[in-house]
């Protein structure tokens, strides 16, 4: 039986962390619109600024609410064990369980050379983007695992996992750590039924490209890298997310899903 998109999360109990902006905001959204009950989790709780949301001075899950669905914000920092192990606690206290999971959250702090970078800007690109989806793999594996439960596990990784870009090491270290994660990961909860895939979204409008969007020659250098007549958005990323959670993915794990116009490609 085909299930209408509209009603294809009905029912389902989401945790999504990095929810306040950009793809993450996105992904909360696109998941409750097709009747998830979603966690949204972050460190803060309104949109960061300089984005490119709807809404953007309202919380993402007020937001959900306001259109009719069903959504609460859990404080949360991925890379604090702690942190995290509380947040999807109180998410599966709150809902009774929990089916799905996106490991969105995720930082960038400057454009800058290998030979520049600092110990402390990679230490904490790493303790944020791998060390918080390690813990939430682990955390959410655990957690459907002593339930006796199948899941769906998405991890938000990116080109840069892929490819090497200049001026990213320790974010391209950290999105390479994701992908090939995701695929241990996915071989150790297989036999469980949880599947685990990642989702590499390219250049995105969103807070984090903001400063190159807004430079006419930097915009046109990443539309000119892209080769899809436009740049991605974070509906696309959503869309991609709301796929592999849903029951057609179900065979699908350790899957790296590039959404990125066909730049890896290349």
């Amino acid at each position: 039986m085909v299930i209408p998109v509209a009603q294809r999360h009905a029912g389902r109990a989401v945790l999504v962390t990095g929810t306040s902006s950009g793809n993450g905001r996105a992904i909360a959204g696109r998941l409750a619109a097709e009747g998830a009950r979603v966690a949204c989790c972050d460190l803060r709780v309104t949109p960061r600024p300089g984005g490119f949301d709807e809404s953007g001075e309202v919380a993402t899950h007020e937001l959900i609410r306001a259109r009719g669905g069903a959504a609460t914000f859990v404080e949360c920092d991925v890379a604090d064990e702690e942190s995290l192990e509380s947040a999807i606690g109180t998410a599966w206290d709150l809902f009774g369980r929990l089916d799905a999971c996106v490991l969105n959250a995720g930082i960038f702090l400057r454009t800058v050379s290998i030979l520049d970078e600092t110990p402390v800007e990679h230490d904490q690109i790493m303790r944020v983007n791998e060390r918080g989806v390690w813990l939430g793999i682990r955390a959410v594996g655990r957690r459907l695992a002593d339930a006796g439960r199948p899941g769906r596990i998405v991890c938000v990784a990116s080109i840069s996992g892929l490819v090497g870009l200049p001026g990213e090491p320790a974010y391209c270290a950290s999105k390479a750590a994701v992908v090939n994660l995701t695929r241990a990961a996915a071989l150790d909860l297989a036999p469980r039924e949880i599947t685990v895939n990642a989702i590499c979204p390219g250049f995105i409008a969103t807070a984090m490209l903001r400063e190159e969007l807004d430079d006419p020659q930097r915009r046109a250098a990443l539309e000119a890298a892209t080769p899809w007549p436009r740049l991605g958005t974070a509906e696309d990323v959503a869309a991609a997310a709301s796929f592999l959670v849903s029951d057609d993915a179900a065979w699908i794990t350790g899957a790296v899903l590039a959404v990125d116009g066909g730049y890896s490609c290349k």
